[in-house]
């Protein structure tokens, strides 16, 4: 019957109170010596209520089962608030991995900007020079010509080099008024959930080994032993044992 019940006791308590005391290296890190022997404390006190019951009057069997269950009903709430911040911690841990990569890929995108307007901006700087040079040759050669025939080829057709550098201009920040401005949504980081969890953890650490003190210590003082599982308490039969001698005695003689 005891190794069902420490098979029992494994599953139930001392599994949990270990994966909790995993995370508090996590979620304590300057205190996870003290949270874990908080834990020590709660699972020492439920194995002596789990081992010792049996060989207890059926009072204190009651009494050992309704802590036990008290104690288990906080665990199970620790063990799953502990669940929920691993798995929020890693979504921030995930969120800001995303997020870096997206700062990376605005940088890129941001170069590849830059680049792409130097580009246009040496384009247009070519297109002026190239236009400025035709536009010197076309005057040279008036220049030697006689003042009827000086009629300019370029007067039908030429470009304004000023007039386009600003057209050039107005596209492109007509592209850049077109970009919509996305907002990310502000995302926690993995410190940020620890301490959002912090001041819930640490209660339900204290609540937890508290009512584990508490509850020992009242048993410790209503414990009554029922070795031979007649239901009368051992003291008991003692006392009637050490008053039924000298009665016995006197028969006797």
């Amino acid at each position: 019957m005891y190794w069902r019940k420490i098979i029992l006791f494994t599953f139930i308590v001392l599994l949990p109170a270990v994966i909790v005391g995993i995370s508090n290296f996590h979620v304590f890190p300057d205190s996870s010596l003290s949270a874990t022997l908080m834990l020590i404390v709660t699972v020492g006190v439920a194995g002596v209520f789990t081992y010792f019951s049996s060989d207890a009057t059926v009072r204190i069997r009651r009494y050992c089962i309704a802590a036990d269950v008290l104690i288990s009903a906080i665990l199970c709430i620790n063990l799953g608030s502990h669940w929920i911040l691993a798995r929020e911690v890693s979504a921030a841990r995930q969120g800001v991995e995303e997020k870096h990569a997206e700062e990376d890929r605005e940088d890129r995108r941001r170069r590849a900007e830059t680049e792409r307007q130097l580009a246009l901006k040496q384009a247009e700087a070519d297109l002026l020079k190239q236009q400025m040079a035709a536009i010197n040759a076309e005057r040279r050669r008036l220049a030697q010509l006689p003042p009827e025939q000086r009629r300019s080829a370029l007067s039908g057709g030429a470009v304004n080099p000023k007039a386009e550098a600003n057209a050039s201009v107005a596209i492109l920040q007509h592209g850049e008024s077109m970009t919509p401005e996305a907002t990310p949504a502000p995302r926690l980081t993995p410190e940020q959930v620890r301490e959002k969890w912090w001041w819930f953890l640490t209660a339900l650490a204290i609540a937890e080994c508290a009512a584990s003190v508490l509850a020992g210590a009242i048993l410790a003082g209503v414990w009554e032993w029922d070795r031979d599982h007649d239901g009368v308490p051992d003291q008991l039969q003692n006392l009637q044992q050490r008053t039924s001698w000298p009665q016995s005695l006197d028969v006797g003689k």
